[in-house]
Parts: C-alpha cells; sequence; structure tokens
C-alpha cells in the first residue's frame, strides 16, 4: 500500500508538471499572428472563463461517478482536440470553440489530481502530509511554467505553431502518467444521481455563502484581484509584441514574473508572521495599481 502511495505521489507530481507546462503561455501572440483583433482575443478568454465557471462542479461530479483516472484521461484528450483546432482554426469561432474545449480540460483536471493524492494518502493513514504535497505540487507548476515560457519565446516570431504540438506531445506523455496511476479506493456507499447532487452541492454552497459573510468577501476580493492581475498579464503580450520585444527578451520578462510567484508562495509563511492577514490584503491592493 505504501508502496502504491508514493508511485502515485511520483507520477502525480510528473502529470502535474506536463498539465501545467507553459509552452502555450505565448497564446496572446500567437492569436494576433492569426489574425485576431484584441477584442476577438478578449472575447476567446471570456468564453474561456464562461465554459470553466459554468463546467466546474459538474466536471467534479464526473470524477465521483466514473473515477479520477477517466477524467484526467478525458482532460488530456480534450486539450489535444484543442491544440489540433488552434492550428487548424481559420475564423474566429473556431479559434471561440477551442478555448471551449480548453475549459474542459482544465475544469476536469481541476482538484482531480488533488484529490486522487488525497485519497491515495488516506488510503495509508497518512493525511497529515497533504499539505506538504500540496506544496510540492505548486513548487512543480512554478516550475514547469517558468520553463515553457523560455522554449515558448525561442518559436514567438513566426514559429508559435510548434508549442501546440509539444502541448499534445506533453499531454500524450501525461496520459502515460496517469495510466500508471492506482485508483485509490473511495466510500460509494453516499452515492447519489447527478442531478441530486448537483443541487445539492448549490444549495449548500449558497447557504455556506449566506451564513460567512467573511468567506463571501474574501472570495469576491481574490476573484476581483486575480482578474485584474492575470488581464494585465496576458495582455501586456500584446504590449511587448508592439514595442518590438525580441523573443529572448519577452521570455525573459515572463520567467522573471515565474519566479517572482515562486518567491511569494515561499514568503508567504514569513509575511503572514510579521502583519496581520488584513494588513497583507490591503497591501496587496494598494500594490497592483501601482505595478
Amino acid at each position: 500500500m505504501v508502496k502504491n502511495m508514493q508511485r502515485n505521489l511520483h507520477l502525480g507530481y510528473g502529470y502535474t508538471a506536463l498539465a501545467y507546462f507553459g509552452i502555450t503561455s505565448l497564446w496572446v501572440i500567437f492569436l494576433q499572428q492569426r489574425g485576431l483583433s484584441l477584442v476577438q482575443i478578449g472575447l476567446c478568454e471570456s468564453i474561456f472563463h464562461l465554459t470553466s465557471l459554468l463546467s466546474e462542479v459538474p466536471s467534479g461530479m464526473l470524477a465521483d461517478r466514473f473515477g479520477y483516472k477517466a477524467i484526467l484521461i478525458g482532460g488530456r484528450v480534450v486539450a489535444i482536440v484543442h491544440a489540433l483546432i488552434m492550428l487548424m482554426a481559420t475564423n474566429f469561432w473556431w479559434f471561440a470553440f477551442g478555448f471551449v474545449l480548453q475549459a474542459w480540460a482544465y475544469n476536469l483536471q481541476s482538484g482531480t489530481i488533488e484529490a486522487l493524492l488525497y485519497d491515495s494518502l488516506a488510503e495509508n493513514h497518512a493525511t497529515e502530509r497533504f499539505p506538504v504535497v500540496t506544496k510540492n505540487m505548486n513548487m512543480v507548476i512554478e516550475s514547469a511554467t517558468p520553463v515553457g515560457v523560455l522554449l515558448a519565446g525561442g518559436f514567438v516570431h513566426g514559429h508559435l505553431s510548434v508549442t501546440y504540438l509539444l502541448y499534445m506531445v506533453s499531454a500524450i506523455v501525461a496520459i502515460v502518467c496517469i495510466i500508471g496511476l492506482r485508483e485509490p479506493l473511495r466510500d460509494q456507499a453516499t452515492a447519489i444521481t447527478g442531478t441530486q447532487s448537483l443541487s445539492a452541492i448549490l444549495r449548500a454552497a449558497g447557504k455556506c455563502l449566506r451564513q460567512l459573510p467573511e468567506l463571501r468577501q474574501l472570495m469576491v476580493f481574490h476573484a476581483a484581484f486575480s482578474a485584474l492581475g492575470m488581464t494585465y498579464y496576458y495582455d501586456f503580450q500584446a504590449v511587448m509584441t508592439a514595442k518590438g520585444f525580441s523573443g529572448p527578451l519577452i521570455s525573459g520578462i515572463l520567467i522573471a514574473t515565474a519566479i517572482l510567484n515562486v518567491g511569494g508562495v515561499q514568503l508567504t509563511p514569513w509575511l503572514q508572521q510579521r502583519w496581520a492577514l488584513v494588513q497583507l490584503l490591503r497591501g496587496l491592493t494598494a500594490c497592483l495599481p501601482v505595478c
């Protein structure tokens, strides 16, 4: 059992690195090169987020019904189809459909690999290790993303299609990792129908948000802060292109951002010890418009 748990952890880290490989991080520049305007690019991203919003809970229910491995494999298959559409699309609507698929690929993996690893730990009565596992996964994500960005920078001038080919390769290797995982045992005694499950989840979520106003406010803050930050992060690719930045310079800037992300993760416990959480949130809010 312990051997299976360790195997799942190692393969889970490998899958995470491949799933969050940032090789297509320069997608804004790619879409510009394919003839889309900034308005159309913004619509594509909006379609992605709207699809993700509507699909997040149903995708989690699918994992409960069909198992973690099947959903993870399905997510990578959808990611491969997304990449194919991005390579072959000739108009806005095909690109928009590609972003719908990308959202589904994200939803199918969102929380699924974490749940699989948690249940693997639970089988061995080792759930106290999950915070360390989560930290390791975050470090893998923050490390895999800049590696992909660095590679993408070499293709920025007219060859970004190669990044989607590499994205498909990483998805195929990720499927190999998933096949090697062992599906952990789960209690099926409380299984209920999909409709009942969805309605129960929505009612419970609504009740929780009504009863915990501080949690609701923090969630709204996080959503607004993240939206502003990510909008700037991706739209700045268009600014760099317009200013004639070279591929290595674009990669360097994005890698520096990723390094700061890693540093922020490591500094968080230290910052929490020195300042109250409300002070930290206010400080971050002040930093965002300054940046």
